[in-house]
């Protein structure tokens, strides 16, 4: 029988990626993800849950800003084998709620726990603080199609401001040359005259 978690242990990051990464794994199985999606997915969220702990503890503890140890997954090397991070930011989809439009009401379920684990006062909190955890978090909330206003708590959102169009700059109208009254010089005419261009007025 499957464990029941308590309404403690639900509002825990750690154990809703721990379920996400359980169900993943089954999604796998059943060919609901493709393997490769799968293998990248399942390992990308345990990244995903270590350092987003690590950031809150740090955050609880006045220290935030001090770098954490590296953490290295390790994994089979048949899986491994000439797999680099920009390959797996290249296989993963990053359509707006794809993970849920794959598990289904599943996902739907894992995505509204981990809403609610986010509206917590620490995690609110955390995200305001740290443009990190934000960036860390976004690609998992994307996928179970929670939106960006749920991690950036507190943000007003940017006022709309009326443009208006831009004047049409007024043009001057042109002044007409009347180029019968401009003044030739003097003995132009009769140099004219004298070279056979007919007469000028």
């Amino acid at each position: 029988m499957d464990h029941v978690p308590s309404p403690s242990e639900r509002l825990s990051l750690g154990h809703v990626v721990t379920s996400l990464r359980e169900r993943v794994a089954a999604w796998g199985a059943r060919g609901v993800l493709d393997r490769l999606v799968m293998f990248l997915l399942y390992r990308r969220l345990g990244e995903i849950g270590q350092r987003a702990e690590r950031m809150l503890a740090r955050f609880q503890a006045g220290r935030l800003w001090r770098r954490g140890p590296r953490v290295v997954a390790v994994v089979p090397d048949a899986c491994a084998e000439g797999l680099t991070r920009a390959a797996s930011a290249a296989v993963l989809p990053r359509q707006f709620g794809w993970l849920v439009r794959a598990g289904g009401h599943e996902a739907a379920g894992l995505g509204a726990q981990l809403q609610h684990v986010m509206a917590q006062p620490e995690m609110a909190a955390l995200l305001a603080a740290s443009p990190q955890a934000v960036r860390l978090l976004r690609p998992l909330c994307r996928a179970l199609a929670i939106g960006d206003d749920v991690l950036q708590p507190g943000r007003a959102p940017k006022p709309l401001v009326e443009r208006k169009p831009p004047a049409k700059p007024v043009r001057k109208p042109r002044e007409k040359i009347d180029f019968g009254r401009i003044p030739l010089p003097r003995g132009m005419l009769s140099a004219a005259r004298r070279q056979g261009f007919g007469k000028l007025r």
